[in-house]
């Protein structure tokens, strides 16, 4: 049995991302906000025991000696990196990155 955990600030980030999709206009309603957010969770625990985790090249002070990614692609114009922990079948997702923010960092 797999199971995922978050570390507080990536639930904080999570529950931040629903506000900031909304009231930058990415989504007309909240509660569609709100379901991408629940689909990002959904396809993060679905994705972290089958995707190949890659290692960061880069500011591996940042994310942790120890932490591996894997790239979720959402759309055509954004994807996630989700940086974790493993050991054994329990993850803990440390970080959430996009494209947009932390792609020149890998």
């Amino acid at each position: 049995m797999i199971t995922v955990f978050y570390a507080p600030e990536v639930s904080e980030y999570l529950n931040n991302l629903i506000d900031i999709l909304y009231e930058n206009d990415y989504f007309g309603h909240r509660e569609s906000a709100k379901k991408y957010v629940v689909d990002l969770r959904n396809e993060i625990e679905l994705s972290l025991p089958v995707l190949t985790p890659r290692l960061p090249r880069y500011r591996r002070k940042v994310y942790g000696k120890h932490t591996k990614f894997v790239i979720i692609r959402k759309n055509r114009h954004t994807s996630y990196y989700i940086f974790f922990l493993q050991k054994a079948n329990k993850y803990i997702v440390t970080y959430i990155g996009n494209n947009h923010t932390d792609a020149k960092y890998l």
